[in-house]
C-alpha cells in the first residue's frame, strides 16, 4: 500500500493549485502571407494556428494584420478548434485600407465605431463577442482566421499575420478530444486507420521535455506514458506534455469508433471516441500544418526542392501515414521488412498536378517503424513548377496543398 504522506500531500496540493490557476498563452501564425482572392474566385483564405495547450477559456484576444485596399469588401471570422465561429468584421468600414488591430471583448468600443486608419490602434470589440469561445471545452487544436472577399472582383490582398492570446484554467489531468487526434503526416483530424501513425494533442499527456523512442521497434511505454486503443496499449514514437505520437495496431476495427486513452504515470485521461476506417492517407511535409513541400526524394537521391526538381519519367519517393493493412502482415510499430516488402492491400492511386501518376510501390518503409513509403513516377503532361501531390486508397484521399517540384 502507498501511504499518503506529507510528500504526496504537497504534490497533490501543487497539482490542485495548478489545475485551478489562471494561465495565459500566446501563439502567432508563422506561415507565409495568405493571398486574399477576388470575389468571383469564390475562395476563403485561411491562416491556422496550432494551440498545444488545453485550457478552459475565460478570455480570448486576437491581433489581426490584413493588407487590403477596401476593408468593406471582407468577411473576417475566427474559428476555434471545436468549430465555434466569431465574426470579427463583416463588410464593415467601407473604403478603409487594411486591418491592423487587436480584438478584445474588454475594449470600450467596437472596431466599426472608429474604423481606424492608424496601424496598431486599439484594442476594439469585434462584431460578435469573443466570449462565445468560453463555452468550448478546451482551447487545444487548430484555430483558423478565415477571410472572404465578398465585395470586389478586382481587389486582392493578404493575411499578413495574426496572434492569439488565450487565458483560462489549465486542464491538468491528461486531456484531449477527438478533434485533436490527428494523422501525424497530414495533421488532419477525422479518423484512425490500421497501421496509421497518429498524434494526440492535449495537456499533461507526458513529460515536460519531449522524449523520442530509440531506433528500432517502438515500445508501448515511453517515459511513463502509454496510449491504448480499445484497451490495448499501442506503440509510441514520441511523448511530451502537449503531444504524443503513436501507431495504431493493424487489428483495430475499420468501422464505427475506437476508444483512445492516454495514461501518464498515475493519471489517466477519459476514453475519447475516434472514427475508425480502413484508410486515412496523409503525406509528410515540412510545414507544421501538413501543407507545402513534401519530404520527398528524387530518383537520384537528392531531396526534391525548387533547386532539385523531379523530371518526367523519374521516380519520386516520399513517406506517408494511414494507408491501412499490408501484405504480408507485419506487427504495428515494428521496423518495415526489406525481404519480402510489405505492400498495402488496398491499391494506391496518385496524381501530380492533377495528372494521374503510376504508383511503383506503396508499403511499409523498409528499415523504419510505423511509416509507409510511396514511390510514384512523374507523368508526362505535368507542367514544370510547384505541383500538388495527392494519393488515395480505400476511397480516401490525402490532404490538399502538399506539393513537389517538377522540371
Amino acid at each position: 500500500m502507498i501511504r499518503f504522506n506529507v510528500k504526496h500531500a504537497f504534490a497533490f496540493l501543487c497539482w490542485a493549485a495548478s489545475a485551478t490557476a489562471q494561465v495565459t498563452v500566446t501563439h502567432s501564425y508563422n506561415g507565409f502571407p495568405v493571398f486574399i482572392a477576388t470575389d468571383d474566385a469564390d475562395l476563403i483564405s485561411i491562416a491556422g494556428i496550432a494551440v498545444p495547450e488545453a485550457i478552459k477559456m475565460t478570455k480570448v484576444t486576437a491581433k489581426v494584420q490584413i493588407q487590403y485596399p477596401e476593408v468593406g469588401d471582407l468577411n473576417i471570422y475566427l474559428y476555434s478548434p471545436d468549430g465555434t465561429r466569431v465574426k470579427l468584421l463583416e463588410r464593415n468600414c467601407g473604403a478603409l485600407a487594411n486591418v491592423d488591430t487587436t480584438f478584445d471583448e474588454t475594449a470600450a468600443d467596437k472596431y466599426t465605431t472608429f474604423c481606424p486608419a492608424e496601424a496598431g490602434r486599439g484594442p476594439f470589440k469585434a462584431n460578435e463577442p469573443l466570449t462565445n469561445f468560453n463555452s468550448a471545452d478546451s482551447s487545444i487544436g487548430i484555430w483558423r482566421l478565415a477571410v472572404e472577399n465578398n465585395g470586389s472582383d478586382s481587389r486582392t490582398g493578404w493575411i499578413k499575420d495574426y496572434t492569439l492570446s488565450i487565458t483560462g484554467t489549465s486542464q491538468a489531468t491528461p486531456s484531449f478530444r477527438s478533434a485533436t487526434v490527428l494523422n501525424t503526416a497530414s495533421v488532419r483530424p477525422g479518423a484512425i486507420a490500421p497501421g496509421q501513425r497518429f498524434s494526440i494533442l492535449g495537456l499533461a499527456l507526458g513529460p515536460a521535455t519531449g522524449v523520442t523512442a530509440p531506433a528500432g521497434a517502438l515500445p508501448t511505454t515511453l517515459s511513463g506514458v502509454s496510449v491504448s486503443i480499445n484497451g490495448t496499449d499501442v506503440p509510441l514514437s514520441y511523448v511530451s506534455n502537449y503531444r504524443v505520437d503513436a501507431v495504431a495496431p493493424f487489428g483495430i476495427p475499420t468501422t464505427g469508433t475506437v476508444n483512445v486513452q492516454v495514461k501518464n504515470n498515475a493519471m489517466t485521461s477519459a476514453m475519447v471516441p475516434v472514427t475508425a476506417q480502413p484508410t486515412f492517407p496523409g503525406i509528410y511535409t515540412f510545414e507544421q500544418l501538413g501543407i507545402g513541400q513534401v519530404k520527398a526524394a528524387n530518383q537520384d537521391g537528392k531531396a526534391n526542392s525548387k533547386l532539385a526538381p523531379a523530371r518526367v519519367g523519374e521516380v519520386v519517393a516520399f513517406y506517408a501515414s494511414g494507408l491501412g493493412a499490408v501484405v504480408p502482415a507485419s506487427p504495428a510499430g515494428q521496423v518495415g521488412p526489406t525481404s519480402p516488402l510489405s505492400v498495402v492491400s488496398q491499391p494506391v492511386a496518385a496524381s501530380i498536378g492533377g495528372v494521374p501518376a503510376v504508383v511503383a510501390f506503396a508499403g511499409l518503409a523498409p528499415g523504419l517503424a510505423g511509416i509507409y513509403q510511396v514511390n510514384v513516377i512523374v507523368p508526362a503532361g505535368v507542367p514544370a513548377g510547384t505541383r500538388e501531390l495527392v494519393i488515395s486508397n480505400g476511397g480516401n484521399a490525402s490532404q490538399g496543398q502538399a506539393t513537389i517540384e517538377v522540371q
